[in-house]
């Protein structure tokens, strides 16, 4: 079975956005990068050749996670996205979005940014409809949203 491989679009994608608080090179095998919000980019000399980990923060204060709540306006399009995916089978074009919202296409680009940069959706890039819904919408109130 191959070993699970971070790409490095996937490492840009988790650690975008997020400041260097120190490095550490504990030997001459194994450098740990840490940010400020307690997460670590760990890469180590392994028998086949690098490996690369992410160690994401294990406190869970409260404030981190309020930073991981959408606020209404974005949970608003999470919601219209989940529906018509589970409506249709493939996720919205952006302009599926902008007629839905009655918004411009400046305007879902800069949300579809937002929404990716923060976590809540992940996309292909250079793929169309590749949009995927990353967190769990059961406790966010999102309004009528009906596809």
């Amino acid at each position: 079975m191959p070993s699970p491989r971070l790409v490095p679009e996937l490492l840009t994608r988790k650690l975008r956005g997020r400041q260097v608080s120190h490095l550490l090179a504990s030997d001459e095998q194994r450098l740990a990068i840490h940010f400020s919000d307690g997460a670590a980019l760990v890469i180590e000399l392994g028998t086949r050749g690098l490996v690369v980990k992410i160690c994401n923060p294990t406190t869970s204060s409260k404030d981190h996670n309020t930073k991981q709540q959408p606020t209404a306006r974005q949970a608003e399009y999470l919601a219209f996205i989940a529906k018509y995916i589970a409506r249709f089978g493939r996720a919205p074009a952006e302009s599926d979005i902008e007629r839905h919202f009655l918004v411009s296409a400046p305007s879902v680009n800069q949300m579809m940014h937002t929404l990716e940069r923060r976590g809540f959706i992940t996309r292909q890039p250079g793929v169309p409809r590749s949009v995927r819904v990353c967190i769990e919408l059961a406790g966010i109130r999102s309004g009528d949203t009906d596809c």
